[in-house]
């Protein structure tokens, strides 16, 4: 069995969107352009809030602190209710929204700024000449005009600089100039992600000698958390339900119809997480890649904090993405 309670989940990360602006070389939806059929699923669904509303229960989530709104291919701020979610998520939990900050048009980001509870995590990796390395179709003139109206009207920013090898240099002065801009903290993250376009930056840590599931115990990467991506399914984790590891790795090795069976079209949350599928992925963990990767070899992120952001709601200090 799961080992986690609906009453336990301190984090629930949601995928609302298959929509981006951007052409990160190294994201996720760098992968779902090499097969034609999952390429057809990107810039196509929206999880509506209807939907959301019918799918989580968040008032049964007791030890609920942070609502994160990231997935492995979305980009938030372009799901057409994405100020009404905020809204909704606000009654149970701070809201973490990540977003490459390219997107929309004053009027917008004034709106967001209105939020209470919402932390806006702007992706930034690096400066004006470096930022777009990655952050490809990311035009940088109209990203600080977005996040300078969001900090002008009163929201709560957070800048999240990647390391790579093409800016590292100016990771120093991003974090001043963060300061002089008005964010609330600076986000340094070593990241695993590289490829032929460009070279992360990592650190090196020791190697755990069975694995520790990170969704199942309070850690600074994902605390006791779920994943729920736009289709509804429910992971552990985000590295659990990206394309290549949940199609080709897991889905092989489960005999419970795979998407319908931890899928909220088709079942509750917590029936979902107390039944077959996640008993088995709990008994199994040692068979998936993905798990002796993230949770055994610590190959992946890397994230450092300063500065904070107090929960209004809640009182306590946020240091998750």
């Amino acid at each position: 069995m799961w080992p986690i309670s609906i009453d336990q989940i301190e984090r629930l990360q949601i995928e609302i969107t298959t929509y981006c602006n951007a052409a990160c070389p190294s994201c996720e939806r760098a992968k779902y352009e090499v097969g034609p059929i999952y390429k057809r699923h990107l810039n196509s669904i929206d999880m509506s809030l209807e939907n959301m509303k019918k799918w989580l229960p968040l008032e049964d989530m007791k030890s609920l602190i942070i609502i994160h709104l990231c997935g492995n291919i979305d980009e938030p701020t372009l799901h057409p209710e994405i100020f009404e979610i905020c809204q909704w998520l606000e009654q149970y939990a701070s809201v973490h929204v990540s977003t490459n900050g390219g997107t929309k048009n004053k009027k917008f980001w004034e709106k967001m700024a209105s939020l209470k509870n919402t932390l806006v995590v702007f992706g930034i990796d690096g400066l004006e000449d470096t930022n777009h390395i990655y952050r490809k179709n990311v035009r940088w003139k109209k990203l600080k005009e977005n996040y300078t109206t969001f900090i002008e009207h009163g929201g709560k920013a957070s800048w999240q600089f990647i390391v790579f090898e093409h800016n590292k240099h100016q990771l120093k002065i991003a974090e001043e100039i963060s300061v002089q801009e008005g964010f609330k903290s600076f986000i340094t993250m070593y990241s695993s992600r590289e490829n032929h376009e460009v070279e992360a930056v990592g650190k090196e840590r020791e190697e755990n000698s069975c694995i520790k599931c990170k969704a199942t115990y309070d850690n600074d990467e994902l605390k006791i958390s779920l994943f729920v991506d736009v289709r509804g399914n429910i992971w552990p984790c985000c590295w659990m339900g990206s394309s290549d590891i949940s199609n080709y790795d897991i889905a092989p090795k489960l005999n419970f119809g795979h998407f319908l069976s931890h899928n909220l079209k088709y079942d509750t949350f917590e029936d979902i997480i107390s039944g077959d599928m996640f008993a088995y992925l709990w008994e199994n963990l040692h068979q998936f890649d993905v798990c002796n990767q993230h949770c055994k070899e610590n190959k992946t992120d890397t994230i450092t904090w300063t500065g904070k952001w107090v929960d209004e709601k809640k009182k306590v200090k946020n240091y998750d993405l």
